[in-house]
């Protein structure tokens, strides 16, 4: 699924790259964008991508709160019928639970987002790995995935992620550092990362414009 997913992007920078016959159109004006504001663009992208997954996520969490209490509503023997009708039940009538947004979390993704996984990541791509090589061909991309997926993916990107995650929750720098390393060793958390993401690196280094690489690599995230 990931695999389709990717080949989608693929698609899609393709598109935007291609050449069009009216000089105003919206893809070439959002690909001259991406050209011309390499930071912009990649905060702004990021940003969004880091906000809208994490409203996902917390609608997602919300929902599964929601059937989980209904699930022990059920157990108790309060059935729906039950629940609107007080008479027929013991205790206290219960409420819905309303979604209510976690705005203070929502920023912060955003601001991680935009910041770490936008202008940082600009630079990497951008700047640093090109010290390897500036060429597309097959040897120059093995050594730039192999410098981001060997070292800066396991040892900066990740363990920003655990630690951001751990200041949301309270946790302190060391307890999240912690956290990473036993998902490492028992969940193989970057084994499953390099499942997906050598492949993404590969088309990310070898047909995806520069301008369009970090953008590129946080729609794949995105899922």
């Amino acid at each position: 699924m990931r695999s389709l997913l990717s080949l989608l992007m693929v698609a899609a920078v393709v598109l935007v790259t291609k050449p069009s016959p009216t000089e105003s159109s919206p893809l070439k004006i959002l690909n001259e964008f991406y050209k011309t504001n390499r930071f912009k663009g990649a905060f702004l992208t990021c940003a969004l991508k880091g906000c809208s997954a994490d409203l996902v996520a917390q609608t997602i969490a919300a929902k599964r709160e929601q059937r989980e209490e209904e699930v022990r509503l059920l157990q108790e023997g309060r059935t729906g019928l039950q629940r609107f009708n007080p008479i027929k039940r013991n205790g206290p009538v219960s409420v819905k639970k309303t979604f209510s947004l976690d705005v203070r979390r929502t920023l912060v993704f955003l601001i991680y987002g935009g910041f770490y996984q936008g202008c940082v990541l600009e630079i990497v791509y951008n700047d640093i790995l090109p010290l390897l090589g500036k060429g597309t061909d097959a040897r120059t991309v093995a050594k730039k995935v192999a410098a981001d997926m060997g070292f800066i993916s396991p040892l900066i990107t990740i363990p920003m992620a655990y630690l951001v995650k751990g200041l949301l929750l309270g946790n302190t720098p060391v307890g999240s550092i912690k956290k990473y390393y036993s998902d490492v060793v028992h969940e193989k958390v970057v084994l499953k990362n390099w499942m997906i993401f050598v492949p993404v690196q590969c088309l990310t280094f070898s047909v995806v414009p520069e301008h369009l690489r970090v953008s590129f690599v946080a729609c794949v995230s995105f899922f």
